[in-house]
Parts: structure tokens; sequence; C-alpha cells
């Protein structure tokens, strides 16, 4: 599901956002770079990324979201201890969302980033460059997405579905993201 959600993103950011050629023939999938044309390479490098980033990492990533709650709670006051110790909590929910939102800025906004342009054939200076250029509205973007959309995901999923709600907003923010990373090129 991953991979067919950031296909389905891409295809979304480039015919309706970003207003590209939308193929006509078989022949008109270009392999690359071409502006105002539908960019095949680009939707295979971000399908592959959310296929091996979201439908694999993230299955492992989130079991460690509560543990890492529950080692900082032992910093906190006693009456907030308390509730970050109890994972059916507002106050647990909530910081598994932040720990999600931290992970977003140091791990999966850079990978993205670099990812998704060395696939796409650009280079990893430029790669980096991009991710510098975009990284501060790209987090503050994904802040204001995932913190609400992940609080709720963790107070009202069940452990085993939480990988799944959070890839069906990724869906949204599959275009959010992929239109950060290429507004550079139009």
């Amino acid at each position: 599901s991953a991979s067919a959600l950031g296909f389905i993103g891409d295809v979304v950011c480039q015919l309706l956002i970003e207003k590209r050629a939308a193929p006509k023939e078989i022949e008109d999938l270009k392999w690359g770079h071409e502006e105002g044309k539908f960019d095949v390479r680009r939707l295979w490098a971000l399908t592959l990324f959310s296929t091996g980033y979201i439908g694999g990492f993230l299955h492992f990533l989130y079991q460690f979201y509560s543990p890492a709650v529950l080692a900082m709670s032992k910093y906190m006051p006693l009456a907030l201890r308390l509730q970050l110790r109890r994972e059916d909590t507002m106050a647990h929910c909530f910081a598994c969302a932040c720990v999600d939102n931290v992970h977003c800025g140091i791990i999966y906004i850079p990978s993205y980033f670099i990812s998704a342009g060395l696939l796409q054939g650009d280079s990893f200076q430029k790669s980096k460059e991009n991710l510098m250029t975009e990284w501060l509205t790209t987090y503050l973007s994904c802040t204001g997405f995932w913190i609400p959309f992940m609080w709720a995901n963790w107070r009202h999923c069940a452990p085993a579905q939480r990988v799944k709600a959070m890839a069906a907003g990724n869906l949204f923010w599959n275009v959010v993201i992929d239109h950060l990373a290429h507004r550079a090129e139009d």
C-alpha cells in the first residue's frame, strides 16, 4: 500500500499541482527531467522511496515510540510522568506524536530529499542543496500536518493499524513534500 500511495501522490503532484503535461501515449513517457513533461524517473524514485521507508522502515521504528516516551517520562514531574506511562492517555499519545515529529526532522526529511534526489539522477551535492533550501519549510509543514494527525493516530488506532493509518495520511503528505522538493525545478 505504501508504494501505491507514493505512486498516486507523485502523479497528483505532477499533473494537478505542477500542471505537467499528461502522457497521451506510452511513447510520451520519458525517463528523466524534461520541463513541463511528466517525469517517469521521478515517479519511480518516489514510489521506491515510499515502498522502502513507509512500507518497511516505519513498521520497525514505530515500535520504539512508546518506549522512548516511557524513558523520557522519568525526567518529568510526577503528575505528567504518570500520564506518560499510560499508553491510553492523551499525554502519551501527544508525546508519541512529538517523537514522530523529531524523527521527521532529523531522519525522514533528509532521507526523502537525498534518496529521492539520488534516485532521480541528481548528484549528492544537488540533493543536499535542495534539502538545505527546503528543510525549514518542509519541517514546518510537516509539524502542522503530522502532529495532530499522529496524535489522533496514536489515540484511536491499535498498534498494528498505526502504520496503515499513517500511510493513508501520507497520500496527502506525499503531494505536499513532493511539491516542496521539486518546486525549484518549475
